[in-house]
């Protein structure tokens, strides 16, 4: 029986978006606990400071949808950690940049499904989904600061 209930549970529209959903929370973690990690790393202060303050926003949005999912039953899928994490801070910021687009792209693609099934996850991702672009545009800039074939 246990088999069927959940065929069942994942053939849900809902319980669906909640496993992508929990995809995405997991991968938020991944990058907010990078993001803390490279800013250790890094030895410019400037870099450093940008670096602490998306981390801590990074963490903020990884909390957010971390309570989402609860609130709704499910946990986070487990975050994997990357093979190579980089050997220059451009490098890791490159890395991280990357995973932050494929977090903005999974909450955009979710945010109209929701709206159908629940408008008010669908409001709380776009709320995230607006916060991560301003997270992207901030990595970005600090990405381009450590790009070795910038010319300054």
């Amino acid at each position: 029986m246990r088999i069927v209930e959940t065929i069942r549970l994942l053939l849900s529209p809902r319980s669906r978006l909640l496993n992508r959903l929990a995809e995405t929370a997991a991968d938020a973690e991944i990058l907010a606990a990078n993001l803390a990690r490279h800013a250790e790393r890094c030895t410019y202060p400037t870099l450093r400071a940008g670096l602490e303050e998306l981390a801590a926003g990074e963490t903020t949005q990884a909390n957010m949808l971390r309570q989402l999912l609860l609130q709704n039953g499910v946990w986070p899928k487990f975050p994997s950690k990357p093979l190579h994490e980089g050997s220059s801070n451009w490098e890791r910021l490159r890395n991280d940049l990357a995973l932050q687009v494929k977090i903005l792209r999974a909450l955009q693609s979710q945010f109209p499904e929701w709206t159908a099934i629940d408008p008010k996850i669908a409001e709380r991702l776009r709320e995230s989904a607006t916060e991560e672009d301003n997270h992207i545009e901030q990595l970005r800039d600090l990405t381009l600061k450590c790009d070795p074939q910038a010319l300054d």
